[in-house]
């Protein structure tokens, strides 16, 4: 009783592809799709934690920065001036600066030009504390309420335009009451005349000075004092963000306005927070300012690189996926191949063809296999050659052998007799055509697979030429034009059939006599050997098919035995099989002008490689 069969129509490569994918393949992708979205999870949640984490260090920056100019802009109640000594100066007189800006500092004859020196000398002073000061500027306003700009810069930042400064920082919207730090948006420093330090963008931050004589709560206004810093001395900060394409930093007080960002759009302008679920916005207080960091990751950062990471799980996944499956495809084929190979040489077997043998190329079972196979094939052809081969073999040759002694002795001795008694009876012409006939056909029954000079080809078209002549009244006149190429070795019977066919087809329609050129030439490595007639032509359309018999597996036409294009191919195909292009046969042909066949040798027969195959 025959066992239940499972997948009885799958071949054992499927099978075993099959068990692969199912045991293989798809519990690792399980197991490696599941490892791998709890790694992304986790991933994205620590992402975010750096992201927060690093937008507190830059509001923590930011802070320190704003902290440091805002003790800074202090300096307006505790500056003590060294260049000159006045009276009544104290190290804590916090009231200095309006003495200098009122002139009181200098007594009943102060002048302008003392209180510009001493101002510039107090500006200056500011700016030498911190590299990313480009200018300091004071702004002071009389009790008269006549306002007047003092401005220092660094470097050679010396002259100033007041009314590009003014409307630069706005000081009609100065806000005199605050006596906090006031912080005034990103802007262009293009109120500089010479700016010799290539500065294009300041922020700038301030602090009202007040009269401090007066009644507590009730200071009056003096002025107030304006500090221009390098926009890139917070851009410094933000680069510390990794921001991908389109992300944005930016810092806005409490209203959403918006004071410097590394987008310059943005700037002086109230911004809302997108609601965009596509937008990763995270935000961070700066409470000591009433100011708030925020970072809109248009792009989304962390999904880039959760789906970077996702693109190189999935491409790993997919090459050990590749590499299971090749390595299966592989161990299978290195299985099932030989099994295949055995079951095609055994048909063969049964066919009776016990010749062939497998190549072993392992040595597993499956090797051993192939070697017991061939060693069984070839006992078989043992014993079939012993029995039955052997005997054909020994029949066959016993025939070829007889045959082989009886055709061309038997006919060479009738031709002889034939000549013999031709000239017995004194009739020379039948005698010397026999000769011809003869010398033409043992030439013919000869080899064909070696050179000859071409002067033997000649003499073999005489004869030729001569028998035809004998029955056409010599309608043909042969002639040769080969110079000193009569010693060259060529294919042998390469000529003859092109000289019949320029008889039979060119000069055999014809009226009158015909003539025949033979002419051989070597030109850059290369024979040419022509055969020239004046006969009948061919038309382009015969010419056309000839040409298309040449250059194709086509054989020649055979109608009613009147051969056509025999020769030409044969001598063509010839040719090209021995030699290879460009070498071979080429035809010309004009109608009731005549016909030129070109054969194409190499120059140096005898040096070039034959193909080892018999033409």
């Amino acid at each position: 009783m025959k066992g239940k069969k499972y997948f009885p129509r799958l071949s054992m490569f499927a099978k075993f592809s099959l068990v692969i994918i199912l045991v293989g393949i798809v519990p690792i992708s399980l197991f490696v799709a599941i490892i791998q979205h709890r790694m992304i999870e986790q991933y994205r949640s620590s992402l975010l934690e750096n992201y927060n984490e690093a937008l507190q260090y830059i509001s923590y920056s930011i802070a320190a920065k704003l902290e440091t100019y805002d003790n800074l802009s202090k300096t307006s109640y505790y500056y003590s001036p060294n260049s000159v000594v006045l009276p009544g100066y104290e190290y804590q007189n916090y009231d200095t600066l309006r003495k200098i800006l009122t002139g009181e500092a200098f007594g009943e004859q102060s002048t302008e030009t003392q209180v510009e020196q001493e101002m510039q000398n107090f500006l200056r002073t500011i700016t030498k504390v911190n590299a990313n000061i480009e200018a300091v500027h004071f702004l002071y306003k009389s009790n008269a309420g006549e306002e007047k700009l003092y401005h220092t810069g660094n470097y050679l930042n010396r002259y100033f335009d007041n009314q590009a400064f003014r409307q630069q920082v706005d000081t009609e919207r100065l806000n005199v009451d605050s006596r906090e730090l006031l912080i005034f948006p990103t802007h262009p420093f293009d109120y500089v005349k010479y700016n010799s330090t290539h500065t294009d963008q300041v922020v700038t931050v301030g602090r009202n000075y007040y009269d401090i004589t007066g009644v507590i709560g009730q200071e009056k206004y003096v002025g107030t004092l304006f500090i221009d810093i390098r926009v890139d001395d917070f851009n410094q900060t933000f680069s510390k963000f990794n921001l991908s394409s389109g992300g944005t930093i930016y810092v806005t007080e409490q209203s959403g306005y918006c004071l410097f960002s590394s987008n310059e759009e943005n700037i002086g302008h109230i911004l809302n927070v997108p609601n965009d679920p596509e937008n990763l916005v995270l935000s961070n207080e700066v409470p000591e300012y009433e100011l708030t960091v925020w970072c809109n990751l248009s792009d989304l950062p962390i999904e880039t690189q959760i789906r970077n990471m996702q693109s190189f799980a999935y491409l790993f996944i997919g090459i050990a996926v590749l590499a299971l499956v090749c390595g299966s495809v592989f161990f299978s084929r290195q299985l099932t191949k030989p099994l295949s190979i055995i079951m095609e040489e055994m048909k063969k077997v049964e066919s009776g063809q016990f010749k062939g043998e497998i190549p072993v190329i392992s040595n597993d079972e499956v090797g051993k296999l192939t070697e017991r196979f061939n060693e069984m094939t070839r006992q078989l052809e043992n014993y079939t050659n012993q029995v039955y081969v052997s005997k054909i073999r020994q029949t066959e040759a016993e025939l070829n052998a007889l045959k082989s002694q009886i055709y061309p002795h038997f006919l060479y001795n009738t031709l002889e007799i034939i000549r013999m008694t031709a000239v017995g009876q004194k009739d020379e012409l039948v005698a010397e055509m026999i000769e011809a006939l003869s010398d033409q056909i043992r030439y013919l029954i000869g080899t064909v697979t070696d050179l000859v000079p071409l002067r033997n080809e000649v003499k073999i078209l005489q004869k030729y030429i001569f028998l035809i002549n004998c029955g056409f009244d010599n309608k043909v006149e042969l002639t040769f034009d080969c110079a000193d190429l009569m010693d060259m070795e060529i294919p042998k019977l390469i000529l003859q059939p092109l000289v019949e066919n320029a008889f039979v087809h060119g000069i055999k329609p014809i009226e009158g006599k015909g003539r025949i050129l033979v002419r051989a030439q070597q030109e850059e490595g290369l024979i040419y050997i022509s055969v020239m007639d004046n006969g009948a032509g061919i038309s382009k359309q015969q010419l056309e098919h000839i040409e298309t018999i040449l250059n194709s597996e086509l054989p020649g036409d055979k109608k009613n035995y009147q051969w056509k294009s025999i020769g030409l191919k044969n001598v063509h195909d010839r040719l090209r099989y021995l030699y290879g292009e460009p070498c071979g046969v080429s035809i010309a042909s004009t109608p009731d002008v005549g016909t030129l066949i070109k054969i194409t040798l190499p120059a140096s027969l005898n040096q070039n490689k034959r193909r080892g195959l018999n033409v």
